[in-house]
């Protein structure tokens, strides 16, 4: 009930309206991103992992542990449970961690750009805004003016 009742709130502030807005705007950029990741961890989970599995002190076990210590990498949270013991696999680590930060910066620039357009729009309907009080506000005091002089 209280989260019903927050966001019931949410919608009388600019700020979060904002955000709202952008996220909507947003969901072809955040579902290509979301794709590009679902992809790439499971293709590099799977390259690192033949590329790592014949060594003998490797961490990456299975193909899904290799896909977590991916997603891991890309997220850029990288715990450090995990790594590549191979040359090979090392190398493309290296190449995952340069190809996320791609895969990051992509899409958040499309994010960003209708960020600010929405910011903008949303100043120049606060402005209008304004100006239609402030004329509705000379008329009411124009009117009064006009009562008084009768």
């Amino acid at each position: 009930m209280r989260v019903i009742r927050l966001l019931k709130l949410a919608k009388h502030s600019e700020q979060l309206v904002l955000i709202v807005t952008v996220v909507k705007r947003s969901g072809n950029e955040m579902s290509i991103m979301a794709a590009l990741w679902v992809i790439s961890s499971v293709t590099f989970g799977s390259i690192i992992y033949y590329a790592d599995c014949e060594h003998p002190e490797t961490d990456m076990v299975s193909i899904t542990a290799t896909c977590w210590w991916t997603i891991a990498t890309m997220s850029t949270v990288g715990y450090g449970d995990k790594a590549p013991k191979s040359n090979v696999g090392r190398l493309l680590g290296s190449f995952v961690v340069f190809l996320s930060m791609v895969f990051m910066a992509l899409p958040m620039t499309l994010i960003v750009g209708k960020f600010s357009a929405a910011y903008d729009e949303m100043q120049n309907n606060q402005k209008e805004e304004d100006e239609e009080e402030t004329v509705n506000e000379e008329n009411r005091n124009g009117e009064k003016m006009i009562e008084g002089n009768d």
